[in-house]
């Protein structure tokens, strides 16, 4: 089996009315951040692909290219499967949310129609340096195994999160074998990774507010959350764009290993 593994899985959907948005650990905070998280890469993860299969015939090193192949056929089935949670996740009624994804979906757009590869492979790039570190951080919390976790969201996640881990070195090497330039991805990780934050950071806004009319004070994001969820990426945000950064660097633990054979063997098929 390849390094990074092309899966299709069969995911059980839950019903809008079985839908309940404090899904995560019984968390509000960490519960909405995960949603804006899979709201956003049901648009992003087209947009890769288009990105990086429009580079693909300059990539000249045959294994990078299989590589990029196989990142992108990864991608095409993380945003299906997001797909069909986020509409049951909108169904449930937000005001403003819908007019949020649009404006989401209008900023990809304009990155494909109006900016130059070397942005969009930079952009890609930069969001892949903070998802790796964010991805190993997640599995090793163990919070999409918590007793409290819908187990239909904590297996989506816990699936893309180990295949984040799985092809995270691609973005990088694309972008090295391509332009090599430090200065413009250092200021892609920061722009990337603040498009993300900031696409979260209103989607908790929107949807605290709605369900605390719904369901009361469990799901408001009280200031000190907020705080926190401010202050955390910032780590991350400073290791990608470190002089030195490489995700060739990361030690993947051997539950990683693990898990990879474990969705392997649950899919209906692997390449």
């Amino acid at each position: 089996m390849h390094a990074i593994p092309v899966r299709r899985l069969t995911f059980e959907v839950p019903e809008p009315e079985q839908f309940h948005p404090i899904y995560m650990a019984n968390h509000a905070a960490v519960s909405y951040n995960f949603t804006g998280l899979g709201l956003y890469v049901a648009l992003l993860e087209p947009f890769i692909v288009k990105s990086l299969r429009r580079v693909l015939d300059r990539v000249t090193d045959a294994e990078l290219r299989e590589a990029v192949d196989r990142f992108c056929r990864q991608e095409a089935q993380h945003y299906q499967q997001h797909e069909r949670f986020n509409a049951v996740v909108v169904a449930h009624g937000y005001p403003g949310l819908e007019a949020r994804i649009e404006r989401l979906a209008e900023d990809f757009r304009s990155f494909l129609e109006d900016r130059d590869d070397r942005f969009r492979v930079g952009f890609v790039e930069g969001f892949e340096a903070y998802t790796t570190q964010g991805a190993l951080e997640i599995l090793e919390s163990r919070v999409c195994d918590h007793p409290r976790t819908d187990p239909a969201f904590g297996h989506l996640f816990r699936w893309h999160m180990l295949e984040e881990i799985e092809h995270r070195n691609v973005a990088f090497d694309i972008y090295q074998h391509l332009y090599g330039d430090y200065l413009y991805r250092a200021r892609m990780c920061w722009f990337a990774q603040r498009h993300m934050q900031r696409f979260i950071g209103d989607c908790t806004k929107i949807m605290s507010a709605a369900d605390v009319e719904r369901y009361g004070e469990r799901c408001r994001v009280r200031p000190i959350e907020k705080l926190v969820l401010a202050l955390r990426p910032w780590p991350k945000h400073i290791r990608s764009m470190l002089p030195g950064y490489s995700p060739h660097g990361y030690v993947v633990p051997d539950s990683v290993a693990d898990l990879s054979a474990r969705y392997t063997a649950m899919a209906d098929s692997a390449t």
